[in-house]
C-alpha cells in the first residue's frame, strides 16, 4: 500500500513531482486515472493519480479530487499532496478543498508554489519565475487556464471558501521557534489554507522540518519540492541513493534503436528544442497535418496512413532514423494556427476542434510506435496532452518514474499493456533550453543501453549448482 498520495492536476505535473521522489529513491508510480489504484500489481510508497483537472470548472475539479483523494486513502496512503502548476494555472482553490472535504477538519492546506530547481520563487505572496512577476510571463495568456494575478495572497483568496492566511519570507529565514509560531498564529486565525514563501530548496526543507514539529495533520500543496521534503522529513517514505545518470548532447557509438518523439506543444520553447533536435545527424522529421486531426473521420484515417506509410518507409531504410520526431505542423515550423478559424472553416462547434487534436495525434503516435516495432528504443513525448493521450493511445495504465533529466523533464517506463517497461521521458511545452530535447533523447539511448547491459549481464550469470 501507498505511504504518500499525491493527486496533480495534470500529467506533466504528475511526473514532475514523481521524478522528485524518484530521484531520491522512493518507488513511485503515476496513474492517468483514479481507476487504476485499486488495481495496481505491486506496493509502491508513492502513488499519483492524475485527475486532469486543470482547465475544468471550480465543481467538476473539487469532484475529480475528492474521489482520487477517496481512493488514495482507501488504499492506505498516511501523508496526502495536492499538486499544482509551478505557474499556478488551474482552480488551486477548489482542488485543495475537494481533498480536504475528505481528509476532515483536523488537515491543514500548506501551500509551498516555489520550485527554485526551475526558477520559480515566491516572495512576500508573489509568485516570480527568472524574477518576472507570473502576471508578466507568457501564463498570463494561456489560451485554456490564463493566469493574471501575481499575488498569490489574492489568487488562493479569490478561489477558496476557507480560511486563507500567509507567511513571509521573514519567518522562513528565522526558522525553528519563530517559523513555527508563525504558522501557528495563522492556524489561530481559522486558516486552514496557508501560503509560505520560498526562495531556495533550502527554504522548503525548513518549512517542512517546522510543519513536522509542529506535527499537524498536512495536505502538501505545491509542485513538488515541498511533498519531497515532508515525505522525508516526516519519516513517511525511506529514501536510498538512486542510480548515477548523466546528461549529454553528443551521440554515442553504443545507442542503438529508434527513440519516437512526439511534440504537440505549439510554445515557442518548444518549437526552438525541436529545431535543434532535427538538425542532430540521424533524425528523421515527419510532418502532421492540424487540419484533418481537427476534421472527419475519414480525414483524419487518410492523414494517418499517409504518417505511417511514410516513417515505415524509414525503418526499412539501411540507416533507419536514430530519431523519428513526429510533430504538429505548427510545433515544428513555429507558426501559429488560428484553430478557431479552422473550426469554423470546418463548420464544428467551439472547443471541437482542438480537443480532437492531441487524441488523434497520440493515435498516431500509436501507429508508429508498431510501424518502429523491435527497433523502438522509446519515447520522447511533449506537451501535456500530448503525453496523455499518447500514453492512452499505447494502452498504458501509467508510468513508474526514474529520475528526472532537467527539472520537469522526466524520465520513466510505461507501465502496463504491450509496451510496459518501454523508457519513456515526459516534458510539459514551457521547460528547458534549445538542448533539452536532445538531451532527453540521449538519456533515453543511456537507459537503454544500461538495460540491454544488465540483461545480457543476468543472461551470461553463472548458475549456482
Amino acid at each position: 500500500m501507498p505511504s504518500l498520495g499525491i493527486v496533480a492536476d495534470d500529467l506533466t505535473g504528475a511526473t514532475t513531482v514523481g521524478a522528485l521522489l524518484a530521484r531520491v529513491g522512493v518507488d513511485t508510480v503515476v496513474l492517468f486515472d483514479a481507476d487504476g489504484v485499486g488495481e495496481l500489481e505491486a506496493d509502491h510508497a508513492a502513488v499519483i493519480v492524475n485527475a486532469d483537472s486543470r482547465a475544468l470548472p471550480g465543481p467538476e475539479a473539487y469532484a475529480r479530487v475528492h474521489r482520487a483523494t477517496q481512493d488514495l486513502v482507501a488504499a492506505g496512503a498516511r501523508l496526502f499532496s495536492k499538486r499544482i502548476d509551478t505557474t499556478c494555472r488551474g482552480g488551486i482553490g477548489p482542488e485543495v478543498e475537494g481533498m480536504l472535504s475528505v481528509l476532515g477538519e483536523d488537515y491543514v492546506a500548506i501551500v509551498v508554489p516555489a520550485m527554485p530547481q526551475s526558477r520559480r520563487i515566491v516572495v512576500g505572496g508573489y509568485s516570480l519565475i527568472d524574477s518576472v512577476l507570473l502576471a508578466r510571463t507568457p501564463v498570463a495568456v494561456d489560451v485554456r487556464t490564463p493566469v493574471t494575478e501575481s499575488d498569490l495572497r489574492r489568487l488562493l483568496a479569490d478561489q477558496c471558501t476557507l480560511g486563507v492566511g500567509s507567511v513571509g519570507i521573514d519567518a522562513v529565514i528565522a526558522g525553528g521557534d519563530r517559523l513555527k509560531s508563525a504558522l501557528a498564529d495563522q492556524r489561530g486565525t481559522g486558516a486552514r489554507v496557508i501560503l509560505v514563501d520560498a526562495t531556495s530548496v533550502e527554504d522548503i526543507d525548513t518549512i517542512a522540518v517546522a510543519v513536522v514539529g509542529l506535527g499537524w495533520r498536512t495536505v502538501c500543496v505545491d509542485p513538488g519540492p515541498f511533498t519531497e521534503r515532508m515525505a522525508i522529513r516526516s519519516g513517511t517514505v525511506q529514501t536510498r541513493v538512486p542510480h548515477e545518470r548523466t546528461i549529454r548532447v553528443e551521440s554515442a557509438p553504443t545507442d542503438h534503436g529508434t527513440v519516437l518523439v512526439v511534440a504537440g506543444s505549439a510554445t515557442s520553447t518548444t518549437n526552438g528544442q525541436m529545431n535543434v533536435l532535427r538538425n542532430l545527424s540521424g533524425t528523421w522529421a515527419v510532418e502532421v497535418a492540424i487540419d484533418p486531426l481537427m476534421g472527419d473521420e475519414e480525414g483524419f484515417r487518410a492523414e494517418a496512413e499517409r504518417v505511417s506509410g511514410e516513417v515505415t518507409r524509414l525503418m526499412r531504410r539501411s540507416d533507419p532514423p536514430r530519431v523519428l520526431l513526429l510533430g504538429l505542423q505548427s510545433t515544428l515550423s513555429g507558426r501559429v494556427v488560428d484553430l478557431a478559424a479552422l473550426e469554423r472553416a470546418i463548420g464544428l462547434e467551439p472547443g471541437v476542434g482542438p480537443a480532437r487534436i492531441p487524441v488523434r495525434l497520440g493515435e498516431i503516435g500509436r501507429r508508429v510506435a508498431e510501424a518502429i516495432g523491435d527497433s523502438l528504443a522509446g519515447l520522447y513525448l511533449t506537451g501535456g496532452d500530448v503525453m496523455v493521450n499518447t500514453c492512452r493511445a499505447l494502452g498504458t495504465r501509467g508510468l513508474g518514474l526514474v529520475d528526472y533529466v532537467i527539472p520537469q523533464a522526466d524520465q520513466g517506463v510505461l507501465v502496463g499493456g504491450p509496451w510496459d517497461g518501454v523508457p519513456v521521458v515526459c516534458k510539459g511545452g514551457l521547460t528547458g533550453t534549445p538542448e533539452t530535447a536532445v538531451q532527453c533523447v540521449n538519456r533515453i539511448f543511456d537507459e537503454t543501453n544500461r538495460s540491454s547491459y544488465e540483461e545480457e549481464v543476468e543472461e551470461n550469470a553463472p548458475v549456482n549448482a
